[in-house]
């Protein structure tokens, strides 16, 4: 039973704390005497005055009060008053000698529990118990309410707080809430929608949005679904979730609607950027590539050809000198020359071996050639396609990936062999390196500095293939299953691809390699 004095000590819950208000003290003694006579735990208080009995109050709380009607300076109704003015919320019984049946209705109208009869008092002990009962009860239901209505002021809080949209749908369609983001979003207000038939600023969204939470009104929650719809002339894309209410069948559903157009746009607009800075990069790397070529081509013709003059001087001016210190010092300077000579071959290779003219299979093998004879490393080749004509772009960026590929094993695998496969079905071409090194780190692509493999995924999504590295330890914790790089390039239609450069005599082809 709730305190009406947070200040003061609640009653005994064993002890029957009762206030009376009485100018007779053997009425007092005797009403006492029947409540103790009918097995209850009393404590009593007689006060007969408004001042005794404010102060009874103010001092005590009380499980319930029993008054007289008639009393010499105040009556039943006035103690009734004081009881309500204070917060009492016990009951209150009215005990009288003689009052009438109207007088007895009117106590009971003004907030009275009950009334018995001074010459009835057998009445007073169940009375008392029953107002009791109903008093508690009634405090129940008071907490109960006001629990439920703390409740549904929390839920409509929230209700009307929350950006997501919110509306409850009946099973026959009708709505049942409509949150003020839900209004926000549609722009249809609660008056026009709260129960009336389900609709949407366009009809054909209503029917796509009530089929896509059908199942909520089923029993089966719907998450997350993407939905879009259009509102004031702009199209929205919503990500919808509904609940099932309760029964069997539910009795309707929660719909939920996250305005995720933002999210779209961004994502959108990111995918365009990300396509933009590919598209560069791819750019970027082809006008290297050509650079590469070109200045390759400018390396062997320009320089080559002035190496090669100053060799002939050099055996003229021997052939000419007669002084032996002088035939010496032009020894020297056609060793260092033909150095020269060798260096710049080497270098015009690295910057675009002319093997790639021959097509990316002569070119592959070429390279696990050079890689096995500098490295010491065994490396084996396969592959189904003896010639394959690839674009400029498609071939060169295959190349530098088995180069990165072969250079990130000398570097870090620690490898003893290595098996290459080429293969292409006509549609895609697919390269794959195995070594049988260490493995790879479970973190290596995650490593900030991981540029050669991001290089790697960038040439290959630049040509919208794949890429994909895997290996680590071997199960038993010793031996190693090494590391597995894939990659596969779809084949351009026939007219986006580089033609064959024509064969050359055999002989040729060993100079250029």
């Amino acid at each position: 039973m709730a305190s009406p004095h947070p200040s003061l000590p609640d009653p005994d819950p064993d002890l029957l704390s009762i206030l009376f208000v009485e100018d007779s003290m053997a009425d007092f003694a005797l009403m006492r005497a029947v409540l103790i006579n009918a097995g209850m735990n009393v404590s009593a208080r007689c006060v007969d005055t408004e001042q005794s009995m404010r102060r009874a109050l103010a001092e005590q709380q009380w499980h319930a009060i029993i008054s007289d009607h008639s009393l010499p300076t105040f009556n039943g109704y006035r103690a009734l008053e004081i009881a309500k003015e204070v917060g009492f919320c016990g009951p209150f019984l009215i005990v009288s000698g003689a009052i009438g049946e109207e007088t007895a209705v009117e106590a009971m109208r003004a907030g009275a529990d009950d009334y018995v009869m001074k010459n009835n008092l057998r009445r007073l002990p169940p009375a008392l118990e029953r107002s009791l009962r109903e008093v508690a009860t009634r405090q129940r239901h008071m907490r109960a309410e006001s629990a439920l209505a703390d409740a549904h002021d929390h839920l409509n809080a929230i209700f009307s707080a929350t950006p997501v949209a919110l509306f409850a749908v009946a099973q026959d369609h009708t709505v049942t809430l409509w949150s003020p983001a839900t209004q926000a979003l549609t722009g249809l207000d609660a008056a026009q929608v709260i129960h009336r038939p389900f609709t949407l600023p366009h009809a054909d969204d209503a029917a796509r949005l009530l089929a896509l939470v059908a199942p909520a009104l089923h029993g089966r929650p719907v998450e997350g679904e993407p939905f879009g719809m259009t509102v004031r002339g702009e199209q929205c894309e919503l990500l919808v979730s509904a609940s099932p209410l309760s029964g069997d069948p539910p009795a309707g559903c929660v719909v939920s609607m996250s305005d995720v157009t933002h999210l779209a746009r961004a994502q959108a607009e990111l995918s365009r950027s990300e396509q933009q800075l590919r598209e560069l990069s791819r750019h970027t790397e082809m006008l290297r590539e050509n650079e590469r070529a070109e200045l390759a081509r400018e390396i062997h013709d320009d320089l080559g050809a002035l190496v090669t003059r100053i060799r002939a001087d050099l055996v003229l001016a021997r052939r000419r000198s007669r002084e032996k210190d002088t035939a010496q010092l032009l020894d020297e300077a056609e060793q260092l020359v033909a150095s020269l000579g060798v260096a710049i071959s080497r270098i015009a290779r690295a910057m675009r071996p002319p093997v790639l003219d021959f097509g990316i299979v002569a070119a592959i093998e070429w390279q696990a050639r050079e890689f096995a004879q500098h490295s010491g490393i065994a490396i084996n080749v396969h592959t189904n396609q003896d010639d394959l004509a690839l674009g400029l772009e498609q071939s060169t960026a295959v190349f530098r990936i088995f180069q990165e590929a072969l250079t990130n094993i000398f570097k870090h695998a620690k490898a003893t062999r290595v098996d290459i496969e080429l293969f292409s079905d006509g549609t895609a071409l697919s390269l794959e390196v195995h070594d049988n090194g260490v493995g790879l780190a479970p973190d290596a692509l995650r490593k900030q500095t991981s540029f050669g493999l991001r290089g790697m995924m960038e040439r290959v999504h630049s040509l919208g293939g794949w890429m994909d590295v895997s290996g680590g330890p071997g199960t038993d914790g010793s031996a190693s299953r090494g590391t597995t790089l894939m990659i596969s390039i779809p084949l351009h239609p026939q007219e986006t691809a580089m033609p064959p450069t024509p064969a050359k005599p055999a002989r040729q082809r060993e100079d250029a390699e």
